[in-house]
């Protein structure tokens, strides 16, 4: 991501300049020369970036990273340097040809230079530009990475462990569940490190997977305890929740019953 934006900075007529482990330690007359100081590095290697370069940078220039998770790398931006401090968040990968249509995530935390110039530039590309704060930031991350993560993880850890081979058994898994194993091999091209990072270092992470926890126990025990009721009421007020109801009786999705009993909307489906 960190050779994404290079170009993206080049295309624009800034003139980026990389600096990668091998280029340090890097004197304080060049670190001084940046306006800009833009971190693609990994989550848990903020902390050591910004404390090695943070003393030299000028109070006008930008810090800005791309974190996937906020909080943390922001707090070592304001602690380290005197500098304005912007986080970013880019909702998208490398194999994205351009801005257009990508959402970013943008969280000012302490700046009144920058922010007007780089909500032009990235309302200027095409982005899809959301200012949020940090914690909500990361609140919500954690239940559209790392719940998502854990979700598709745990499938298919429970799929291997049951003897199902996605290969073999494709045919009898249905459009729906063989879109839940096309999911699950995207999200198995990305580095297990990543995921492991965005689940550690989110504050409200661990909070989010023990709800789920909790929800996911309760619907077992309603199986284990034959508890029909029970199970039929939670499934129903998600149901109720997200319009499911309504969304698949316009789709025809109940045919099956329909053609059972005569009725797709019958109370008991």
């Amino acid at each position: 991501m960190g050779r994404w934006f290079e170009a993206r900075f080049s295309e624009a007529g800034m003139k980026p300049v990389v600096l990668d482990l091998e280029d340090f330690p890097v004197s304080e007359k060049v670190l001084r020369s940046f306006d800009i100081i833009f971190l693609a590095v990994p989550i848990r290697a903020v902390g050591d970036v910004m404390a090695s370069v943070g003393q030299y940078l000028r109070r006008d220039a930008l810090v800005m990273d791309i974190s996937s998770v906020k909080i943390m790398p922001l707090s070592f931006m304001l602690k380290y340097s005197q500098s304005e401090v912007i986080g970013l968040h880019p909702l998208f990968g490398p194999s994205a040809t351009s801005f257009a249509g990508q959402t970013v995530f943008l969280c000012p935390v302490r700046t009144s230079l920058w922010i007007s110039p780089l909500m032009i530039f990235l309302e200027k590309t095409g982005a899809n530009v959301v200012e949020i704060d940090a914690e909500k930031h990361d609140r919500l991350m954690a239940c559209v990475q790392t719940l998502r993560h854990f979700t598709l993880t745990a499938l298919g850890r429970t799929l291997i462990e049951i003897g199902i081979d996605p290969e073999r058994d494709t045919g009898f898994m249905g459009p729906w569940f063989g879109r839940l194993l096309e999911m699950l091999r995207h999200q198995s091209l990305q580095p297990a490190e990543l995921y492991a990072d965005l689940a550690i270092e989110n504050e409200f992470a661990d909070e989010t997977l023990r709800v789920f926890q909790r929800n996911f126990g309760e619907l077992s025990k309603f199986v284990s305890n034959s508890d029909r009721s029970g199970l039929s009421n939670s499934i129903g007020e998600v149901a109720q929740t997200f319009s499911i109801d309504a969304k698949l009786s316009e789709s025809g999705s109940w045919g099956w019953w329909r053609d059972l009993k005569g009725d797709s909307r019958h109370p008991d489906v």
